[in-house]
């Protein structure tokens, strides 16, 4: 298992005493680092009791432990119902630990509803409740969350970093402003000026997920009535649509991420995402 020093900071600030209740965890391995918070879980509830201590960790690190939440995405995005279940749940008092613990992966992945709930135990902390938000990109953290939490990076050595170069970042912006306004012809846009920038399954990768990006910040401004970012404002005009349209696109793309892993037919893929989006 690799260490990390973002991990170990956590170690540290416990023997300090000095454990926040709120924790934003910036990593390349999102597994990884829930793998080795589960073992920092397991080691700040630990008692004096050895035999006590293994069953503990043995709960934890298989997920049984009922005082320990992790939270998934359920489809696009954690859910309001995900937050009030968990909720619900710390309502007592842990009995098999010291804390009440719950870990959000993919963090980013809260909506602005799911966001506004968990923001009651971010404001009104509990000494017994500690909380951890994982994702690989804090950026893309809202605001009124990361704002709330202490952030800790936790990198692993040897791990291929996924962030999607400016470069693609702009070309899909240029790209929307210009697939909103050729209409019928986007598919021949396509062909002529975006499929020749395109050369293997990595560049479409960066493209479709600058393009999800792009329309989950839409949606969040939508939902959260927010300022619009100053690097979307040539696609303002975008603001005019529901926010059911962003969540359609956000489905149509992450329905052409997941075909990426088995289609390497370029063409094709844009040729539906722009099929399936109008």
């Amino acid at each position: 298992m690799q260490k990390s020093k973002g991990i170990q900071e956590l170690y540290n600030e416990f023997h300090e005493n000095k454990l926040s209740h709120a924790f934003l965890l910036e990593t390349n391995d999102i597994e990884q680092c829930l793998e080795n918070l589960l073992l920092f879980l397991a080691r700040i509830n630990e008692t004096d009791d050895e035999q006590e201590n293994a069953k503990l960790e043995r709960l934890i690190t298989s997920l049984s432990l009922p005082s320990l939440i992790v939270i998934r995405p359920d489809g696009l995005s954690i859910k309001k119902e995900q937050v009030l279940d968990m909720m619900q749940s710390f309502q007592t008092k842990p009995t098999f630990s010291k804390y009440n613990m719950y870990v959000f992966m993919n963090a980013e992945s809260l909506n602005a509803s799911s966001a506004n709930t968990i923001l009651k135990f971010l404001e009104e902390p509990e000494d017994n409740i500690l909380g951890f938000f994982i994702t690989n990109n804090k950026e893309n953290i809202i605001d009124t969350i990361r704002s709330r939490c202490q952030i800790i990076l936790d990198y692993y050595e040897g791990v291929v970093s996924y962030s999607v170069p400016k470069v693609w970042h702009s070309i899909a912006i240029n790209y929307i402003k210009e697939y909103e306004s050729v209409g019928d012809e986007a598919v021949l846009y396509n062909r002529s000026v975006l499929l020749p920038l395109i050369h293997d399954r990595k560049e479409l990768l960066y493209l479709f997920q600058s393009l999800f990006k792009i329309y989950a910040s839409f949606y969040q401004v939508k939902m959260m009535r927010s300022e619009l970012s100053q690097e979307y404002e040539a696609l303002s005009f975008l603001l005019k649509k529901d926010t059911e349209y962003f969540f359609k696109q956000m489905n149509y793309l992450s329905e052409l991420l997941d075909e990426l892993n088995y289609n390497l037919n370029i063409q094709f893929l844009l040729d539906r995402f722009v099929l399936k989006s109008r």
